[in-house]
């Protein structure tokens, strides 16, 4: 795509510049209703809609070269975009069931498809390489190791929250995140969780780090249980020697005929089975 510069698009002989016509918000061709994400693009010609990270995500579309572009320009081919709808409207998401599903995990011998807000509820891996303008897309289950962060990396993410906090954003986030945990919960709870919200939180929990003295206190929690099962036992152990004495008693009092059973009101003392 060639990029319009700025300014009058088409002089006027008395200088003046005509009025430029609006972007107009539209949906992502490659996205569920209601998801809005990155950049948009479109083809009047062609009336498509697409958002730049499900176009640059997109498994079966390659983005064409163009040199004289500037680096936050892409450049799709509106016939290969077409070709990618059309694709997708046959493919599945493997998380939310509806088709359009145009990205597929990089693992050739994997199956599983998605739209791109679908790939990130579900835990995959989106994995960049600027250098050789690579965009792919991995499910969990075959996402490639973590690597250790940079310490370039490390500078980046390290003042984060304090800039949230700056620009007065920080509870916005802390509530997103909240949210989130509160959806899991109720998943949790009512028993439709999928395998993503568990590996989730078993990530949350045992690789960030940040949870290490809640699990410390949680493992007190386990002991606690723990003895007080043992103790429950115990006591049901001492009931139960209780009442098998008891019953031996019984029948020490009818073997020796101190005990009229025809005058026994209560019933043997006998489980249910032992009646025979």
């Amino acid at each position: 795509m060639d990029q319009e510069k700025p300014g009058c698009s088409n002089p006027v002989p008395n200088g003046d510049c005509p009025i430029i016509e609006k972007m107009e918000k539209r949906t992502c061709a490659l996205c569920p209703e209601g998801h809005e994400w990155s950049q948009i693009y479109f083809s009047p010609s062609g009336n498509i809609v697409a958002h730049e990270n499900c176009l640059l995500y997109s498994s079966g579309l390659v983005e064409s070269e163009a040199p004289d572009l500037p680096n936050t320009i892409r450049n799709f081919d509106v016939k290969s975009v077409k070709k990618e709808i059309g694709r997708g409207r046959r493919l599945k998401c493997s998380f939310c069931k509806n088709k359009g599903a145009t990205m597929g995990c990089d693992l050739q011998s994997c199956t599983k498809n998605y739209h791109l807000s679908c790939a990130m509820e579900d835990h995959a891996i989106l994995q960049v390489d600027e250098d050789h303008g690579t965009y792919k897309l991995f499910c969990q289950k075959h996402a490639p190791e973590a690597q250790e962060p940079t310490q370039r990396d490390a500078t980046v993410k390290a003042p984060f929250l304090k800039k949230c906090q700056e620009a007065g954003l920080l509870n916005v986030l802390l509530e997103y995140i909240l949210e989130k945990m509160d959806l899991i919960h109720g998943r949790l709870l009512d028993e439709t969780a999928s395998e993503s919200d568990y590996e989730g939180i078993e990530t949350l929990l045992f690789e960030s780090g940040l949870f290490e003295d809640t699990l410390i206190q949680f493992q007190e929690v386990i002991k606690s249980k723990a003895c007080e099962w043992e103790e429950r036992q115990r006591l049901m152990k001492q009931q139960l020697e209780a009442l098998a004495d008891l019953q031996q008693s019984l029948c020490s009092y009818q073997e020796n005929g101190d005990l009229d059973c025809s005058s026994s009101t209560s019933g043997s003392l006998l489980p249910p089975e032992d009646h025979q």
